[in-house]
């Protein structure tokens, strides 16, 4: 199994059989190649996007806080407040099972809500992304806009997974859960936040089957 942060995963407590590749170990690197942005897949999200202030390049901005890495973001098709990764996208290189490395555009490439198409045996190693020029004043006043509505509205305080339930066709998951009567609602120490109903949270020492 690859993984990249494991920002995504639940593993048991005796750990999972077999090995787990990460390649947040090495494939680290982002450069700049005329208009076009090289992010290998276990750079963090976040270090792109401060890459992408120092460097005066737009349109990461509402990635800044998603805990994950180019290739989690890319396997998921990542996004937050309206954006989503493969809307930068230009191209993925993989490498298939056989150690063949290739570079498939972002036009043949299958996303949907939170999701990519490949073949699982195909290992992420970087995404190509589209560079837009802006001013890095007004790039770093977006990114602290979404930085700031980020603390606000996730309960940031408590150690959680992040979202756990994907926003269905009927309106967002939090939403839902909190007109449940759900918001708030506890099991041991285990919480559906009291800030955002999608985030369930341990407000200290809680654990799988309590």
């Amino acid at each position: 199994m690859v993984v990249g942060n494991g920002t995504n995963l639940i593993v048991r407590d005796h750990g999972v059989r077999g090995w787990l590749v990460s390649l947040t170990q090495g494939l680290k690197k982002v450069e700049l190649r005329g208009d076009v942005i090289e992010a290998e897949a276990g750079l963090s999200l976040k270090r792109l996007v401060q890459w992408s202030v120092q460097k005066g390049l737009t349109g990461f901005e509402p990635f800044i806080g998603i805990p994950g890495t180019v290739g989690g973001g890319l396997a998921m098709n990542a996004g937050a407040w309206g954006a989503e990764l493969k809307d930068r996208l230009l191209a993925v290189t993989f490498m298939k099972e056989d150690g063949a490395i290739v570079d498939v555009p972002s036009p043949r490439l299958q996303f949907s809500y939170r999701g990519l198409e490949v073949p699982g045996s195909w290992i992420i190693l970087k995404g190509q992304f589209h560079a837009a020029r802006g001013k890095r004043s007004e790039i770093l006043q977006r990114v602290k806009f979404y930085s700031e509505m980020r603390k606000r509205s996730q309960p940031l305080d408590y150690p959680s997974a992040g979202s756990i339930f994907k926003n269905p066709k009927e309106g967002p998951a939090g939403k839902l859960i909190e007109e449940a009567g759900l918001k708030g609602h506890r099991i041991g120490q285990a919480m559906v936040s009291d800030r955002h109903a999608n985030f369930i949270v341990n407000t200290g020492g809680a654990e799988p089957g309590q």
